[in-house]
């Protein structure tokens, strides 16, 4: 292997050349400065993702990972807040206790249900892109694709919308720290922050318990599994479950309709083709599915191994961690030839990896979907042309091991009349 590693920075920017040469070389791959396994091909990805439990989806710390002041930063987050995230509070859980939970959220999140929200969040990117209606070029991810999922967010929670900037830096630091190899400075701002979060959850759940409403949280409180021993969901699930969703609803979806616009951006045939097409929203999630496959919004999940387990044809040992790469799964070129180009017609695009795979399938993936296809109907409305300023492998990216996206999204355009 001429590169040992997915740690380095510019491997994590992209990771497309070091995926291809696993999947050819060492397709289940073990990473010793990680120290953890890779799990590259599509096939061996949906093998792993059915061996829950045996692959475990709660994953904490491993001794192979986990930094030499986590106890450190754990104790500082019991004295200001309510403890570290604890994912075996929320759907980062094994079966049985997943069906429950999951059971509980999907009640609030049923394409019924959130289908009213389509021209509230389709309003909203439109009055995002009507602000740049006095100049003819911006940074897309600052104005546009950064605020429309917070906005969404606080419409679907009953947020109160002046504090989109702290949803956004909290949201932030839950991505950081699930990181790997950031400093402890660093990590314990961000622990600090995720204590806010907390306390201002649990504001929120305490107020919906007074005064229950339509919005997620209080639909989350009333929603029930009949016949259960535990038929709702206790008061540290609804913390977490908020947690995840706000995490989760935000930097993911952030970046998923910031690639988007960066796809639009630099194929002007294709943004034509949009624009002026009789069938549109056909197009548009064609042009979504094909657009989550090519940039890989979360290129990595955790998995825990309680057992030796094969993957692959190799024996993973006990104990150990493994990632699933879904981005590399994605380009994997015997389910989707020709895979580094973008073809709006492809058509199998919709068996893309981003968003997993098995029963862990992301729970708000109708959200995500709902908010990236109304962002890109607004950019289509509201503009008459539109590139990128900087060459594409110029553009900064913002990689991490748990998400991926542009770090800037610099774009001359012209406005529709």
């Amino acid at each position: 292997m001429t590169t040992e590693t997915l740690l380095e920075q510019n491997t994590l920017d992209w990771p497309y050349p070091f995926y291809q040469q696993l999947r050819t070389e060492a397709p289940v791959f073990y990473d010793t400065i990680l120290g953890a396994w890779l799990v590259t091909r599509y096939e061996d990805l949906q093998q792993a993702a059915a061996l829950d439990p045996t692959l475990s989806s709660f994953m904490g710390y491993t001794q192979g990972i986990a930094p030499p002041w986590q106890k450190e930063m754990e104790e500082m987050m019991w004295r200001e807040g309510y403890g570290p995230n604890n994912l075996a509070d929320s759907v980062k859980v094994d079966p049985p206790l997943l069906a429950r939970r999951r059971s509980l959220v999907n009640q609030a999140l049923t394409a019924e249900k959130l289908a009213p929200l389509e021209p509230a969040i389709l309003e909203m990117a439109g009055d995002l892109l009507t602000k740049l209606s006095q100049c003819n070029e911006a940074d897309l991810l600052t104005r546009f694709s950064t605020p429309l999922p917070i906005m969404a967010m606080c419409k679907l929670m009953n947020f109160p919308t002046d504090r989109l900037d702290e949803m956004s830096s909290w949201a932030d630091s839950i991505a950081a720290s699930v990181a790997v190899g950031i400093d402890k400075d660093t990590a314990m701002k961000h622990a600090r922050n995720i204590c806010e979060l907390q306390k201002f959850v649990v504001s929120t759940i305490v107020a919906r318990r007074k005064a229950p409403g339509t919005d997620l949280i209080s639909q989350m409180i009333t929603a029930r599994v009949e016949g259960d021993e535990k038929p709702q969901l206790d008061d540290k699930e609804l913390l977490a479950m908020g947690i995840a969703l706000i995490a989760g609803g935000l930097d993911t979806t952030r970046n998923g309709i910031a690639w988007g616009v960066f796809n639009l951006a630099t194929q002007p045939q294709l943004f034509q083709a949009l624009k002026r097409s009789d069938h549109q929203d056909i197009l548009l999630n064609k042009f979504i599915d094909e657009s989550l496959r090519t940039q890989t919004i979360v290129s990595h999940v955790p998995r825990y191994a309680q057992t030796d387990v094969e993957i692959g044809g190799v024996t993973v040992p006990k104990g150990s961690t493994v990632f699933l790469c879904w981005g590399s799964g994605n380009y994997d070129e015997n389910v989707f030839p020709e895979a580094h180009q973008f073809d709006l017609e492809r058509k199998n695009a919709r068996r893309h990896l981003t968003f997993g795979s098995g029963i862990h399938f992301c729970a708000g993936f109708r959200l995500a979907r709902l908010e990236m296809k109304c962002a890109f109907k607004a950019v289509l409305q509201h503009f008459d042309s539109l590139e990128l300023k900087c060459k594409p492998e110029d553009l900064p990216i913002d990689a991490s091991m748990a998400l991926r996206g542009p770090g800037a999204l610099p774009v001359r355009f012209t406005l529709a009349n």
